[in-house]
C-alpha cells in the first residue's frame, strides 16, 4: 500500500494541492524489484517514471563495446525515468536495482494529465531537470579535470553527502553497498585502480571498510584530496 505522507515529502509532489495529490495517489501503484532486478534499459521506450520508496537503484550507460558507465545512485525519495516520461523519447540510460528496492510508478499518461493541471507540480519538475542538469556538469567536470584519487575522493564525499548517516564518534557511513567496480564506474576509473585507491585511502585512516560498508572517517583530509 502507498503511503501518502511518503509521496507528500517527495520534492516533485511537496507543492502539489490536494486535488492534484489525490489525482497521484489514484494511479499510482506499487512493485518490488530484487536485487540485480532491472527497472528500465537505454532506448526502450519511456511509459512510466519511478519514485524510490526503499532501496537503492544504479543509474548506467554501456559504450558501444558494452563498457558500463554509472551515472547515479539513487535512493529513498528520488525520482528517476521522468525525462523519457516528459519528451516522449526512448530512455536514455538503464536503471538497475543494486539492492532490494520498493519503487512508486506512475505512467506516462497519468504523470502528463497531473502536470497540465498543476503549474506548480509542472515548475518543480522544471527545477529538478535544472538540478539534474548542474549535476551532470559536476560530473563530467570531475572526469574532465581530476586525477583519478581526487575523483574517487569527490565521489565518496558525494556518496556520504546524499546516502550517509553519521555514526557515533566515528564518521558518517554510506548506507549503500557498493561493489569496487560499481565506485570505479562512477569514478571512471578501472577497477584495480580503485581497489587500489581504496586501500590507500584506509592506510590513510580516510575511511573505513567493513563488510561491505564503506564509512568516511575525516571529511577534512577527503575534501582536500578531492581538491
Amino acid at each position: 500500500m502507498i503511503d501518502p505522507q511518503f509521496l507528500k515529502q517527495v520534492e516533485l509532489f511537496s507543492e502539489m494541492n490536494e486535488d492534484d495529490f489525490s489525482r497521484i495517489m489514484l494511479v499510482a501503484r506499487e512493485r518490488v524489484y530484487p536485487k540485480g532486478a532491472t527497472l528500465f534499459l537505454e532506448d526502450e521506450p519511456g511509459d512510466c517514471m519511478f519514485i524510490i520508496v526503499k532501496g537503492a537503484v544504479k543509474v548506467y550507460t554501456l559504450s558501444p563495446e558494452g563498457r558500463e558507465k554509472t551515472i547515479a545512485i539513487l535512493s529513498r525519495g528520488d525520482c528517476l525515468g521522468e525525462m523519457a516520461v516528459l519528451d516522449g523519447r526512448p530512455r536514455s540510460a538503464s536503471a538497475e536495482a543494486i539492492e532490494e528496492t520498493r519503487a512508486v510508478i506512475i505512467t506516462r499518461d497519468d504523470f502528463r494529465q497531473v502536470l497540465l493541471a498543476s503549474p506548480r507540480t509542472m515548475l518543480k519538475v522544471i527545477e529538478l531537470l535544472s538540478q539534474r542538469l548542474r549535476a551532470v556538469d559536476r560530473h563530467i567536470e570531475y572526469l574532465a579535470l581530476k586525477d583519478a584519487s581526487a575523483r574517487l575522493a569527490s565521489f565518496l564525499l558525494a556518496l556520504a553527502e546524499r546516502h550517509g548517516r553519521p555514526l557515533d564518534g566515528k564518521g558518517h557511513k554510506i548506507d549503500i553497498k557498493l561493489t569496487h567496480q560499481e565506485l570505479a564506474s562512477l569514478a571512471g576509473i578501472s577497477r584495480e585502480t580503485a581497489t587500489r585507491l581504496i586501500n590507500q585511502f584506509q592506510d590513510a585512516g580516510l575511511i573505513e571498510t567493513s563488510g561491505g560498508w564503506l564509512v568516511i572517517l575525516d571529511f577534512k583530509r577527503l575534501s582536500m584530496l578531492a581538491g
